[in-house]
């Protein structure tokens, strides 16, 4: 036996993983962002405390559930696409095994109450995989961002709002500009290659 096997903290390889499990199980319980963890089949495994508080649910009342019972589309708006662009993206992440990132989506939520609440998010999916890159879960991360949607215009129009807008319109000039240059530099090849022939 080594004299690091008989140090007080060594720890046999069960040991280190149940810790590390402990720890996982630590961090998505108390992390600030709600997460909802989903088997590939769509039902739902399991959520950390802030994805229940975002919701207004108990996690009793949605695991072993299937995603699309437990979060329908709002019947009184004949508008919604919650339920459609959410399944298209989980298939995305599911047919690609990678991250997909949707745009800002209405997708309002029922209140423990029975009444409907107008609800917009930011939502992320991606697959976990296991080490055959078999999909064994989906993670749905959203951010709430109904009240930065639904503020008056005139508190829409702080600094950090125009700020926000500024940045979106340079990143749009950057990659119209990386177009243009792409463009001219083919462009500039073309005659070069066609005097060669």
């Amino acid at each position: 036996m080594t004299d690091a096997m008989n140090q007080p903290n060594f720890r046999t390889a069960g040991t280190q993983m149940r810790l590390a499990e402990a720890i996982y199980r630590g961090m998505f319980e108390g992390a600030p962002h709600p997460y909802l963890i989903l088997a590939p089949t769509l039902r739902i495994a399991g959520g950390n405390e802030a994805y229940m508080a975002a919701t207004l649910r108990r996690r009793d009342a949605l695991v072993g559930f299937d995603m699309f019972d437990a979060f329908p589309d709002n019947p009184l708006d004949d508008q919604a696409t919650g339920v459609r662009n959410l399944g298209a993206s989980f298939e995305r992440a599911l047919a690609h095994v990678r991250r997909d990132a949707m745009e800002l989506q209405r997708y309002d939520i029922r209140r423990p109450d029975g009444v409907w609440e107008v609800r917009y998010w930011s939502p992320v999916n991606w697959p976990i995989v296991d080490e055959a890159g078999s999909v064994i879960a989906i993670v749905h991360h959203v951010t709430d961002v109904t009240e930065r949607v639904l503020e008056p215009r005139p508190q829409r129009e702080s600094l950090l709002f125009r700020a926000e807008r500024a940045c979106l319109e340079a990143q749009a000039l950057v990659r119209e500009s990386e177009a243009n240059l792409r463009l001219a530099h083919a462009s500039a090849r073309s005659p070069a290659r066609g005097s060669r022939e």
